[in-house]
């Protein structure tokens, strides 16, 4: 993570900081979100040959997706998964999808993010990171209430 915080910082990046090895990538940056999936993307694939797709949230949309979070104040942070989209979300698509196929998983939609509460645990959902992106249109990371409030911090 350490090379990977030195290159971004090379291609002008600021206050690059990691957090735990899964792709949580924060930067300082006046730069368009689209120019700095650009640039992570390349950097990426030119100094370590991985290439992944990428999504990039700013500061103030992160905030306002937190606060939109439809999960109840006592759930469990694990259980509770916010999947930021890299573009517009189909929230009609979200809205069609058959909850009894995941009988207590409970999704909703919104236009920069899908939510998702877990009954039982991600782990033991059937829904997968596949039917949640075709529903959507367009490609998800998601992350954990609890790796979500220390990626807030970053």
């Amino acid at each position: 993570m350490a090379e990977l915080r030195s290159s971004l910082s090379d291609e002008g990046f600021d206050e690059v900081s990691t957090y735990i090895q899964s792709g949580n990538i924060a930067v300082d940056s006046d730069r368009d979100p689209e120019d700095v999936a650009a640039q992570v993307g390349t950097t990426l694939a030119e100094s370590f040959d991985v290439h992944v797709p990428l999504v990039v949230v700013a500061q103030k949309c992160l905030d306002a997706i937190i606060d939109a979070a439809p999960f109840a104040p006592d759930a469990d942070p694990a259980s509770q998964v916010i999947y930021f989209a890299q573009n517009n979300v189909d929230v009609a698509g979200i809205a069609e999808m058959d909850p009894n196929r995941w009988p207590g998983d409970v999704i909703t939609g919104a236009t920069n993010a899908v939510y998702v509460s877990y009954e039982h645990g991600q782990g033991k959902s059937n829904l997968s990171l596949d039917q949640l992106e075709r529903a959507a249109g367009t490609t998800l990371t998601g992350r954990n209430l609890r790796t979500v409030a220390k990626l807030q911090t970053l």
